[in-house]
């Protein structure tokens, strides 16, 4: 993606903020969530935590895990990561609790609907951000520094992480009795956002 500096950070803001905006579509459909975002709500509502700063905390927990396993200094992209990933916290918890905290909806079919349109929004989003690099994901940067030092392919070390998100929502949800955020729209995100996610990274790194 070639552009200056300044239109980068600006296109970066941007695409936070839409990203934001589809994660927080998506939690109030109602119909299910990724693996990570279906943990964070389940451990976010018994302790009464917003959505958002759980999945902070959270993200600042991997990027320790990453900084530790890394050995090295923290250097000025470092706190950019930490900068955005916060933001990116605040803006879920402002459409959540602030913008669509009256929002709601009866027609099931309505519900994936607005689903279906977070998950492209945060999913384009997410491609583009990638696509800039100025700013990199605390748990995609861990599974990348594990599989290097474990000598397993991206894609695995991931997959083991979504596969604890799932036992632990799943595990969480039965010893709680919170809300259960693995449905439908769980399987729907599974097939969805990886491919919409590559198909606007490579949209935005040929553009």
């Amino acid at each position: 993606m070639k552009q200056s500096p300044r239109k980068s950070i600006l296109f970066s803001a941007v695409a936070f903020l839409t990203l934001g905006l589809g994660i927080s579509l998506q939690i109030k459909a109602g119909v299910g969530q990724s693996m990570f975002n279906a943990f964070s709500l389940t451990v976010s509502e018994p302790l009464g935590i917003e959505v958002g700063t759980m999945i902070n905390g959270l993200n600042l927990l991997f990027f320790l895990l990453y900084f530790f396993l890394r050995r090295s200094r923290l250097n000025h992209r470092d706190l950019i990561q930490l900068a955005a990933i916060t933001a990116n916290g605040f803006v879920i918890n402002f459409f959540v609790y602030s913008v669509f905290s009256s929002f709601t909806l009866q027609i099931y079919a309505l519900r994936m609907l607005v689903f279906i349109l977070g998950l492209c929004l945060s999913s384009v989003s997410l491609g583009a951000i990638l696509a800039i690099g100025i700013v990199k994901f605390p748990l995609e940067s861990l599974c990348i520094e594990l599989g290097n030092r474990l000598g397993i392919s991206l894609s695995n070390i991931r997959m083991r992480f979504d596969v604890g998100f799932l036992l632990g929502t799943l595990i969480l949800t039965a010893v709680l009795g919170t809300t259960l955020h693995i449905r439908e729209g769980t399987l729907v995100s599974f097939f969805l956002l990886s491919r919409l996610m590559g198909y606007s990274y490579d949209y935005w790194v040929a553009s």
